[in-house]
């Protein structure tokens, strides 16, 4: 099959929409329309917040799954968010890994590997508006900020989910929904500044009705930050500074049975990029008085840098069939990640000081100008379309579904030339394509009034190739022998499947039981080691297969509460996960940062417990909501050559408490605060047997406010005892956390 260009995408993706509103026949748009579900904003409590978490509309607490959703009003309440750090905060057995730049940062779920500094596949399904986002060597396992504008809601589903939503939902899958176009005028502004980091942020959306059945919704992000806390002396620079813009455009058209949203939408952003401490204690081989940078001054004569730009197109279009429901959902998002690392974390001045100093030997084998420069551009193309329905005791839904994924990604790294070796680096260019092509499809049975019976299949099939060429910057010629040059592909097939029980206790509590499968896309490592290195990286890993058990317990017992409780266990076969090729600036054989790679690691285990618990309630004139969730999870590798150890990043513990109130003072004024509390406890940070343990940590988010209806002005402070931890560590290398910011918004709506 050929290829689609970028131009047939792009008109495809408008062609879909205008056909189904042209085809939309009159008499449909006589039809009474159905009763509506309740949304999050008026539903009494989270259960009856209408979720599409099966691909089709259901209250929350009827999915027999451990699912969540974060809607717009509690995403108000504590301040917004601009990264999946502060979106996921709250949620139950999610793990936000932080490597102090969103482009290479990445989202975990129950224990799911983690690729981190690689190009691999997330372990969880990322999704915007039921298209597929995720993939791509960098950037692509974590959302952008242009995803966290204007918000509608958050689904949230953790837990196998291979036989609906497909590849790489191994942990689960987040499903960012934006806020539609809506038929009335309305609209929103927020401002917000940030003292300690000259942080000024602000976000808006206007939604505008232009004629019967048809509106636009603008919505636009700025963000200028020309301070931060981690500061690069030699340039002046500071590593997690950050300036840019985003904008979204949509168009809702309803005609007869059929409503249809086209959205085009841009960022342009630069990005704190990657930033870490270097640590060495004295008597060190190499280093004798021992080296460690300032916690907030890093010497690096490589000027830090990253960007993320993205291009998006959608068309998403629903038809009431009168008797079954259809959504096509048809995408094209262009995003391009580029960052500057420096590999050896220090400058040639700093070095002669180190060395004069006697922290760094004269003749440990170290060169101050050796740094990579990192590009990538991948397009997504993806289009699934499904009809789903229900008569009497049965409910069904069937679809098909294809992506098609293209990278160009290159590593420039540089080095001092010398007369052993004159060259002044390489580049190592690679292109990758990647097909994927899918049917699936469900079907549930009432046995009962309150017993049901599920069924969910999905049958994939991917193929994906690479080529790979390594280059010298002097010469422009190949170089590295036939080990550099990589033409290669592999195809896989894959049958993913679902089968679940539920019963309804009472007519607001749901017991379910689950076996289900998923797997996790292989693939290529395209950043290959350095000659010295002694694990050198392995071009090619295989798919990661998963069968995972749960049973669990929802409901609403009272009103305005909701509860949830899970128990689950996976087995894993080829886990993939993520090793590094053993160079290290102590290693007098590779003195140079390590390159990480993914590698098939064996078969594993995982397992884990998780609850959450909401309620609303008054509090004299005022009311408020108390949400709180916790999660106990491990994983261990039970074969090969990691038998035995722990799973990576996964802390043994999570846990958190959100408390919003409102109390009035006036008709018209009325009191607010929301308090966020969040912490991990236990984990290893590596998949070695000499890993360090995650960091402990307990943070508190805090936001004041007063609201005058229409207007509200709040002061925030996130972090607010300035808690200090590692959100990373290797053997000689500490990321730290970010420090306390206090700062003031205010919003305004219509």
């Amino acid at each position: 099959m050929g290829r689609v260009t970028m131009g047939r995408r792009a008109n495809l993706l408008f062609c879909t929409a205008a056909i189904w509103v042209a085809v939309a026949p009159p008499a449909f748009a006589q039809d009474a329309p159905s009763e509506a579900l309740p949304d999050a904003a008026e539903a009494d409590d989270d259960g009856a917040i209408v979720v599409t978490a099966r691909r089709r509309e259901e209250r929350l607490a009827d999915v027999p799954t451990a699912a969540s959703v974060i809607d717009i009003t509690s995403l108000t309440d504590r301040g917004g968010a601009t990264g999946s750090g502060e979106l996921l905060a709250d949620q139950p057995s999610v793990r936000f890994n932080n490597l102090n730049s969103s482009v290479t940062s990445e989202i975990s779920i129950r224990a799911s590997s983690t690729a981190r500094a690689t190009n691999g596949d997330p372990s969880v399904g990322l999704y915007r508006n039921g298209a597929y986002i995720a993939g791509g060597p960098v950037g692509g396992r974590n959302f952008t900020r242009l995803d966290l504008l204007d918000i509608g809601r958050v689904e949230v589903l953790r837990g196998t989910q291979g036989a609906l939503y497909g590849r790489n939902a191994v942990g689960g899958a987040i499903n960012i929904i934006s806020a539609e176009p809506e038929f009335d005028l309305s609209g929103w502004a927020s401002a917000r500044y940030g003292f300690e980091n000259n942080s000024f942020q602000t976000q808006g959306a206007i939604n505008v009705p232009l004629a019967d059945g048809l509106a636009i919704r603008i919505s636009g992000d700025l963000v200028e930050q020309d301070k931060g806390f981690f500061y690069n002396p030699d340039n002046d620079v500071y590593f997690d500074q950050q300036k840019g813009h985003g904008l979204r455009g949509q168009i809702r058209l309803k005609r007869g049975p059929v409503d249809a949203i086209i959205t085009a939408e841009t960022q342009r952003l630069t990005t704190p990029t990657i930033h870490y401490q270097i640590s060495i204690p004295a008597g060190t081989p190499g280093f004798p008085g021992g080296y460690t940078q300032d916690r907030f001054r890093y010497p690096w004569n490589t000027a830090p840098r990253a960007s993320q730009d993205v291009d998006g197109l959608q068309a998403l279009v629903r038809v009431d069939l009168g008797g079954a429901d259809l959504t096509s959902t048809t995408s094209f998002r262009k995003r391009t990640s580029e960052y500057d690392l420096d590999n050896d974390a220090i400058s040639p001045a700093e070095l002669a000081r180190a060395r004069a100093a006697g922290q760094i030997g004269a003749l440990t084998p170290l060169d101050a100008s050796t740094a990579s420069y990192v590009v990538d551009t991948t397009d997504n193309f993806s289009q699934d379309i499904h009809v789903s329905g229900a008569s009497d005791r049965f409910t069904w839904l069937v679809g098909a579904e294809m992506l098609l994924l293209d990278s160009d990604f290159s590593v420039a790294t540089t080095r001092t030339p010398t007369l052993a070796n004159p060259s002044p680096g390489n580049i190592a260019p690679a292109r990758l394509h990647f097909e994927s092509y899918a049917a699936y499809g469900s079907l549930g049975f009432d046995i009962t009034d309150s017993l049901n019976l599920t069924g969910e299949l999905r049958y994939t099939r991917d193929s994906r190739s690479i080529s790979a060429r390594l280059y010298d910057l002097g010469t422009g010629l190949p170089t590295g022998g036939p080990s550099r040059i990589i033409d290669d592909s592999i195809n896989a097939d894959n049958l993913s499947y679902n089968a679940t029980l539920s019963y309804k206790l009472t007519s607001n509590i749901l017991a379910y039981g689950k076996v289900g499968s998923s797997y996790r896309a292989g693939g290529f490592n395209t950043r290959l080691s350095d000659p010295r290195a002694p694990s050198p990286v392995q071009v090619l890993f295989g798919n990661e297969n998963s069968t995972s058990y749960e049973v669990g317990i929802k409901g609403s017992p009272i009103r305005r509460g909701y509860f949830a409780i899970a128990g689950y266990y996976t087995e894993l076969e080829d886990l993939i996960a993520q090793v590094d090729d053993g160079c290290a600036l102590t290693n007098p054989a590779c003195p140079i940062a390590a390159v990480a790679y993914l590698t098939n690691a064996g078969d594993a285990k995982s397992w884990g417990i998780e609850a959450e618990y909401s309620q609303g309630f008054d509090l004299g004139e005022g009311n408020g909501r108390l949400a709180l969730s916790g999660s106990r999870q491990e994983g261990k590798v039970k074969s090969g050559r990691y038998d035995g150890l722990d799973l990576a990043q996964v802390p043994d513990w999570l846990a958190s408490a959100n408390l919003n109130l409102r109390y009035p003072v006036t008709k018209d004024v009325a009191l607010t605060s929301n308090v966020l509390i969040s912490g991990q406890w236990g984990g290893k940070q590596e998949l070695t047997a000499t890993s360090v343990d995650l960091d402990d940590y307990v943070l508190v988010n805090l936001r004041v406010g007063v609201d005058f209806g229409k207007i509200s002005v709040s002061a925030f402070a996130n972090n607010v005892f300035d808690k200090v931890y590692f959100v990373a560590q290797a053997p000689t290398i500490n990321r730290y956390s970010q420090p306390r910011v206090v700062g003031v918004e205010g919003r305004i709506s219509f």
